[in-house]
């Protein structure tokens, strides 16, 4: 799928993460320092934020959205659209987007959508607030993105719980005058490739779904945990991607070397990187920001947006890219020269 949306705007980009640090030196004890070193240098990720057994995904963006709406005098009436992008909802039903229309205190007539996707799901998620926008539907939308993914991991699976984080984000979405273009995919034969088998009604959660396994490289885990085969996730990510960014520049009339920012989704450094040179792209226009906090799933773009807030970089051109759950790949071109980003701020418990 492919298209072009006239006059939409990105105002403003807020982020938020736990309070709670988990630098991934301190589990030497539990994996051996050999291993924890070797997977910090692979990834680059150096620590990673975790929330507490109370705090959901849904909580993270709430305060994201208060953040931005105070810091952008957003009129809450004005608001008439709520998408929700995230694989840790709230509850099985109903969806988390109307438990946060009600949170927010926005108005009734807002139109609200849960996006059940993980590190495409952003750019999935700005693509359904530019179709709202574009037909009419709506008029400024909110986009809130993020993730506990550490809830979904055995603490015995180092693979996993060495990469990834939690965080929530906040992105609003009104009419304006530039283009913004996608191109989405998806290849649902590699669902198995990164999954959490039980607990959904196609395989309950039961005793037996509980019993733990150890793979051949010493990672625990059960059915009711995410697993991930990192080999094929690396093998698709490096053959989608780079004809993902070729399509889009093609689409957009613009060369590589025109492109201001290449934001990709922030797996681990080795991966960004792989692409990076497989595209021949300088160093200076894919930035990194997975070292504090890892892989956030489908807030991983917005937080590495906050990331690079207060660097004086050209966001004329820019183009971003998630990949990954599904298996799904999505990319969109447009101008981020007048979104106000923010930097990212500790969430609080009230």
């Amino acid at each position: 799928m492919e298209t072009v949306f006239k006059n939409i705007c990105i105002v403003g980009v807020a982020t938020v993460v736990p309070e709670k640090v988990l630098k991934l030196d301190s589990l030497s004890s539990v994996y051996g320092e050999e291993e924890v070193r070797k997977i910090i240098a692979t990834t680059g990720v150096k620590e990673v934020r975790i929330t507490d057994d109370s705090t959901t995904a849904s909580d993270l963006c709430y305060q994201s959205a208060e953040h931005l709406i105070e810091q952008m005098d957003i009129v809450k009436d004005e608001i008439d659209g709520l998408v929700f992008v995230s694989q840790t909802n709230d509850y099985c039903l109903p969806q988390t987007s109307n438990v946060l229309q009600s949170r927010l205190g926005l108005n009734e007539n807002v139109f609200c959508l849960d996006i059940r996707l993980g590190c495409s799901g952003y750019v999935v998620g700005l693509f359904q607030a530019s179709l709202l926008i574009n037909s009419g539907a709506c008029k400024n939308v909110l986009v809130l993105a993020g993730d506990t993914t550490s809830k979904l991991i055995n603490p015995k699976d180092k693979s996993l719980r060495m990469v990834f984080g939690d965080a929530g984000s906040a992105t609003y979405v009104t009419r304006g005058i530039d283009d913004i273009g996608f191109k989405i995919h998806n290849k649902g034969s590699g669902f198995s490739e990164l999954i959490v088998p039980a607990g959904g009604f196609r395989k309950p959660v039961s005793n037996l779904t509980a019993n733990e396994i150890m793979d051949q490289d010493g990672n625990v885990r059960s059915e009711n945990d995410l697993y991930m085969n990192g080999t094929e996730i690396f093998n698709f990510a490096i053959n989608k991607v780079p004809k993902l960014v070729d399509d889009l520049l093609e689409k957009a009339r613009w060369s590589k070397t025109e492109v201001d920012l290449f934001l990709f989704h922030q797996a681990n450094n080795f991966m960004v990187e792989y692409l990076r040179r497989k595209l021949k792209i300088i160093p200076e226009k894919v930035p990194l920001g997975v070292e504090t906090y890892g892989n956030t799933g489908p807030c991983s773009i917005p937080l590495l947006l906050s990331h690079i807030s207060d660097k004086p970089i050209t966001k004329d051109k820019v183009l971003m890219c998630g990949f990954g759950v599904g298996l799904s790949w999505a990319g969109c071109y447009t101008n981020l020269s007048k979104t106000k980003f923010f930097k990212t701020i500790d969430y609080k418990v009230y």
